[in-house]
């Protein structure tokens, strides 16, 4: 059993984005399918030859991901971390056949003792970080030598339409500022980890109308931004306006919500020598 250092409790992270989070614990999974698409895209990704003794799950949420690995690896020991308590709540009530070790925790301060894991996993949970290095530092301090990081999050061009149709109205910061492809891969570039591969896609969701665009949002924890949140409108005429340049984005298929996703994989080398240098966004290392 891995030993569990100093928890990290919800406070140490974005405190509005926690409890947004919170919030929609009980609801998450019904809303989420972009979110279930994207995870399985990564655990899909999982090199199933290399049977890891211990996986943790970073900002595990509602346990989907944990569930699929504990499935998939049944003899390693679980881990789910998330800063959340009511995510950590259902994931616990939800999955309590299932033999995981859920925390609370943030990605940047992981409840987890240096050297202790195999295969660290995160699936969208990263671009609610101010920054991806402290969790690579972080990652690159709990792997084992040889250890796996897998992980997805979002980068710019994601809610480009929500963020579009705001700036009609104002240019105060309504939708998140999300990392670069660029910025990223060279934080991944500074990391002491081994970069494999990083991929960039786009995903979209569709909704009838755009007060069920903003509910889905909110029904994902999705509203909260640099400390506001998205469902601060003022006014029905304020609201109206913002619905006429949501429809601009209009499609057959209803209004899109573009979700652009990096997709991840490093390693901790077994030397612990500097990581090699990264590869171009979208392509993988030789």
């Amino acid at each position: 059993m891995i030993p569990e250092t100093d928890p990290v409790t919800a406070h140490d992270v974005p405190q509005q984005a926690s409890a947004c989070f919170s919030r929609a614990a009980g609801h998450y999974d019904e809303a989420a399918a972009l979110q279930r698409e994207v995870a399985d895209r990564l655990l899909a990704h999982i090199d199933d030859a290399r049977v890891p003794a211990t996986i943790v799950d970073v900002g595990c949420g509602t346990g989907y991901v944990t569930a699929q690995l504990q499935q998939r690896f049944p003899g390693a020991a679980l881990i789910g971390v998330d800063p959340a308590p009511g995510m950590l709540s259902v994931a616990r009530s939800r999955h309590a056949a299932l033999p995981i070790d859920w925390r609370a925790g943030a990605a940047e301060a992981l409840p987890l003792p240096a050297e202790s894991t195999d295969l660290l996993v995160s699936s969208l949970a990263l671009q609610w970080c101010a920054s991806p290095a402290p969790f690579l530092a972080e990652a690159e301090r709990v792997l084992r030598p040889g250890g796996r990081l897998c992980f997805t999050t979002l980068c710019e061009g994601s809610l480009f339409e929500l963020k579009d149709a705001w700036q009609t109205l104002d240019n105060a910061p309504h939708v998140n500022a999300f990392i670069t492809p660029e910025a990223l891969h060279g934080e991944l570039q500074a990391s002491a980890l081994h970069y494999e591969e990083m991929t960039l896609d786009d995903h979209r969701t569709f909704h009838p109308d755009p007060a069920t665009l903003m509910r889905a949002l909110k029904a994902v924890g999705a509203n909260t931004v640099a400390g506001r949140g998205v469902s601060g409108l003022t006014g029905r005429a304020r609201f109206a306006r913002l619905e006429r340049a949501i429809e601009a984005f209009r499609t057959d298929a209803g209004l899109p919500t573009t979700y652009r996703v990096a997709r991840v994989n490093l390693h901790r080398p077994a030397d612990s020598a500097a990581g090699a240098p990264a590869p171009p966004a979208g392509e993988s290392a030789s």
